[in-house]
């Protein structure tokens, strides 16, 4: 059985005094290895020369992601997110999500298990 991977989407600057520096993700490795899923920003134009680059780190992804031990960090632009989000959704595998807490000053797992809602209508809901 492979050791649980902690799933980072890019790997983000947090801005200091002198400049920025990279954001330490070290608070992330108690619950597995780090590993950055993309290089860079998901590119704005479909045409764009990095975006074969940009799908084929999420492709190799989500070939790699395993929802029984691994994690998802949430970092970077909300589309991107939401891109990764709906190709491991197309490849039915669920995200298991690490949130940064600060008032404790370390990541919870939230728990996004769903009840099975592909049979529920407005109908049943009473709406």
């Amino acid at each position: 059985m492979k050791s649980p991977t902690v799933w980072i989407i890019k790997e983000q600057s947090v801005r200091n005094s002198t400049g920025s520096e990279a954001m330490d993700y070290s608070p992330a490795m108690t619950y597995g290895e780090i590993q950055f899923i993309t290089s860079h920003d998901m590119p704005l134009h479909p045409r764009s020369s990095t975006q074969l680059n940009w799908d084929l780190d999420v492709a190799s992804f989500v070939r790699n992601y395993d929802p029984a031990t691994d994690f998802i960090v949430t970092t970077g632009q909300p589309t991107a997110i939401f891109a990764v989000g709906h190709r491991l959704g197309a490849a039915g595998k669920a995200p298991r999500y690490l949130v940064w807490r600060r008032e404790e000053n370390r990541y919870r797992v939230l728990d996004n298990s769903l009840p099975d809602v592909s049979s529920t209508t407005l109908e049943s809901m009473g709406k």
